[in-house]
């Protein structure tokens, strides 16, 4: 049966030593096509050396990024990866069968299997971590205040079997890089759009936080793992109250 052509759309920056296995996982796919937003390594190269297409765009911040790729794509139906996922063979199938008879459906939701220090996690709220990242341009956009990107469908939605790979962070010290860069810029939406900031942000929302993932979605089964993803959740919470703190200071009143 034949299938409408996909194209696979991957903002990346800097990501050379995992955007690859990205490629990979969809060798199958029509297209591949790279948003390069400024790299100084060699994801440029790898990415060619794969066989994907490249552009070059400024970085935008991440709705916007991958607006410019959905846009740029060869093929009406897009699938949105990040350069630290991979598509596993199960769910490759699942898109191919939709893609063979998608019916009334303009876009496609499928669970993410985040990994942490190299293992599946599924408590703490990290899993199904459910995702819309297969949809037909027309019909689906990215949206979202920065980095809380996500796909708006204007039509029905179905479900894909199989899990979308996700490989979170390289290490902790990888994991305190990426809450500093993600926390400032949620800071930056937040305040742009006049949020403010009270003292007890900084304490109760990220012990809120670690009690409800430890707790109620039952982290505690990750063992001493799972302290660890709560307590960073928790000070990923509150990084972002803090230096959204600091750009209502600045701005003043």
């Amino acid at each position: 049966m034949s299938r409408a052509e996909l194209s696979v759309t991957i903002v990346a920056q800097d990501e050379e030593d995992r955007l690859e296995a990205a490629i990979r996982s969809v060798d199958w796919a029509d297209e591949v096509l790279v948003v390069d937003g400024g790299s100084v390594d060699r994801t440029r190269e790898l990415a060619l050396d794969a066989g994907a297409r490249v552009i070059e765009h400024p970085w935008q911040g991440y709705a916007a990024q991958k607006n410019v790729a959905r846009e740029a794509a060869a093929h009406d139906w897009v699938l949105g990866l990040d350069a630290d996922e991979q598509v596993s063979p199960a769910l490759g199938e699942s898109i191919r069968a939709a893609l063979a008879s998608p019916g009334d459906r303009v876009g496609f939701a499928c669970n993410r299997r985040n990994h942490y220090l190299g293992r599946p996690v599924r408590w703490a709220g990290w899993y199904p971590d459910r995702r819309v990242r297969l949809f037909h341009r027309a019909h689906g956009r990215w949206i979202g205040p920065d980095p809380h990107d996500t796909v708006r469908l204007d039509g029905p939605e179905g479900r894909l079997e199989g899990d979308l790979l996700h490989d979170s962070y390289r290490s902790v010290a990888d994991h305190r890089r990426a809450i500093a860069r993600l926390a400032a810029a949620w800071a930056d939406s937040a305040a742009a759009n006049g949020r403010r900031t009270w003292p007890w942000d900084l304490t109760l929302r990220p012990a809120g936080h670690f009690l409800k993932n430890y707790l109620l979605r039952l982290g505690f089964l990750e063992g001493r793992r799972g302290v660890l993803i709560c307590g960073m959740g928790a000070y990923h919470v509150y990084t972002k109250y803090r230096e959204l703190g600091r750009r209502r200071l600045i701005a003043g009143p």
